[in-house]
């Protein structure tokens, strides 16, 4: 009976996607001259927008169509008879497309100026296999931190040091960090106007709490129930201390996987610091049932705590400002990005050019998403691919939408690029100094950072009241090594 069940199931399931896509049966006719299938919900509206304004000015006509982080969606419409004729590629998906022979080498691209285009894109955030072949055009650059609202800062101090001292919390060491962490907490939960050190500078807390001051329920807004908030992204710090790129990664040795143990260590120390300072609606939020229920500890409610100034920290990234800006206007021109600090020490840390003063100033800065061309479609629709993609790169109106209502930083972006948007100003300006790095965890045996840290922490640790001791931080540790051995075992 449960045999029969399953199979009913997937039969419905079956049809209901060939009714949607047309991906079964008689194909729908195409009403449309290119079909774009976009993987970012973020700019979903503005793209269906632009695609209206390419249509007035060329007459070439777009679909477009969004779903985030459902391959198997993709995968349906890819084996349909309406393909897309661009869609969406990561990093980590990229092998699958390339196998199944959907991927357009660029350097075979028909038309010379999508082709200089395309050859112009930086070999360090080229989609690539082999640093030869070349398969997709980036969304942009995206990056990530500890987000801070310069305002709050200068409500908690004098408004007078307010710039001098946020310069000095990107620079300080981590028990400095530590220790203003600490000071925060005493000042929101017992109103004690304590000092702190930051960059060897010393700072005092006002003793009267303002409008925003008064708000603050804990120093950081958490999403303990979205595991990629400290499985993928924040767990590719401590992997930044041994790989210098998703490649380095993907490739690594015996010898560097164990090499992890320290920095992961680290990594559990600071989301400790991190869970045990959090913020609620109405007081602090104790890790325990809550702190992992997606209605008290969601994405949403995690931007939403930061929009109200309940909290002066969110590990996030510059997606967040289409959102914040919706939820607190008055707050998006005063946000900026302070690294995410870890208690690194020097043998801990054994990628070629790395310290531990320069990995606890830089943020990750990387391209997570790429447009590529499906080599299945007619030559006609590739050509009508590569238009509009040189037309959205160089065009004013494509550089307008990436930049004004996509919210993204174009990858192209020169040093001097100014952009009407305070997080992606403040990626350029960390870019300029050189305090970046990458995407490492992109190259983790897959499901590994969901799974063997994300899931693993939020099932032992989140979801449960009291402190965490350093053999727990070990135990974390080596459950992330034991997990990418046993993985990427698998997955050979």
């Amino acid at each position: 009976m449960k045999t029969l069940q399953k199979r009913l199931i997937f039969v419905v399931a079956l049809l209901s996607l060939c009714l949607v896509f047309s991906a079964c049966g008689k194909a729908a006719e195409k009403d449309y001259d290119i079909y774009i299938y976009n993987g970012k919900s973020q700019n979903a509206d503005a793209l269906a927008k632009l695609a209206q304004k390419y249509e007035e000015e060329t007459g070439v006509k777009v679909k477009t169509f969004t779903l985030e982080d459902k391959p198997e969606v993709l995968r349906t419409e890819m084996s349909s008879k309406t393909p897309p004729t661009i869609f969406t590629t990561y990093t980590d998906t990229m092998s699958e497309w390339q196998q199944g022979g959907f991927l357009l080498d660029f350097n075979q691209a028909q038309s010379p100026e999508f082709k200089q285009l395309a050859a112009e894109i930086p070999q360090d955030i080229r989609l690539t296999t082999d640093n030869q072949n070349n398969y997709g055009v980036p969304y942009g650059l995206e990056g990530y931190g500890y987000v801070v609202n310069a305002a709050l800062i200068g409500e908690l101090f004098e408004d007078d040091v307010k710039d001098a001292l946020i310069q000095d919390l990107k620079l300080a060491t981590y028990p400095e960090f530590e220790r203003a962490v600490l000071a925060f907490d005493a000042y929101i939960k017992k109103d004690t106007a304590g000092e702190m050190t930051l960059n060897g500078t010393k700072y005092k807390l006002k003793a009267e709490k303002t409008e925003l001051a008064a708000k603050l329920t804990g120093v950081f807004a958490v999403a303990g129930a979205e595991t990629w908030t400290y499985g993928d992204h924040m767990v590719n710090l401590p992997l930044a201390a041994v790989f210098n790129n998703s490649v380095e990664a993907k490739n690594a040795s015996e010898q560097q996987v164990e090499a992890l143990k320290g920095p992961l260590e680290k990594y559990a120390q600071t989301l400790d610091l991190k869970t045990s300072h959090a913020a609620g609606m109405t007081g602090s939020l104790e890790r325990g049932a809550d702190f992992i229920n997606q209605t008290t500890a969601g994405y949403d409610q995690e931007l939403q705590l930061f929009a109200n100034s309940n909290a002066i920290f969110m590990k996030q990234g510059n997606w967040v400002y289409a959102s914040l800006i919706k939820m607190n206007p008055d707050m998006v021109n005063e946000l900026t990005f302070i690294p995410v600090k870890l208690p690194l020490s020097d043998s801990d840390v054994t990628a070629e050019g790395k310290t531990v003063e320069k990995l606890n100033q830089s943020i990750s800065v990387f391209v997570p998403s790429y447009y590529s061309i499906n080599a299945t479609v007619s030559e006609e629709e590739q050509q009508k691919a590569e238009d509009f993609l040189l037309w959205l790169n160089t065009s004013a109106t494509g550089q307008n939408y990436i930049q004004n209502e996509f919210f993204f930083i174009p990858y192209n972006a020169s040093a001097d690029t100014k952009l009407d948007n305070s997080l992606n100003n403040a990626i350029l300006e960390y870019k300029k100094a050189s305090n970046t790095i990458s995407n490492p965890y992109v190259g983790a045996p897959a499901t590994w950072a969901r799974t063997y840290v994300g899931e693993y922490i939020m099932e032992n640790y989140l979801n449960r009241q009291g402190a965490w001791s350093e053999s727990d931080y070990t135990k974390i540790a080596e459950e992330a090594i034991g997990g990418w051995k046993k993985l990427r075992s698998e997955q050979q």
